[in-house]
């Protein structure tokens, strides 16, 4: 994908495929993300976007949800 930028983050809160599948939906929602793939074991999310996104514009997604997301370096 041209101009793409993709961003590892943590995420807290997930402990089964019912929160993977939750995480990813609204993560895959937020604006200017293309793409999303959670792994669960390592409670991370590889995500891809068009423009530079941080975590604090992705905590967005989980608003009235108990899941946090932290940006790995």
């Amino acid at each position: 994908m041209e101009n793409s930028i993709k961003h590892t983050f943590h995420i807290g809160g997930m402990s089964c495929g019912g929160c993977v599948s939750s995480v990813k939906n609204r993560l895959a929602a937020a604006p200017n993300v293309t793409s999303v793939s959670v792994d669960l074991a390592n409670k991370q999310a590889e995500i891809t976007s068009s423009v530079a996104v941080n975590a604090k514009t992705l905590q967005n997604a989980f608003t009235n949800t108990h899941y946090t997301i932290t940006e790995l370096n």
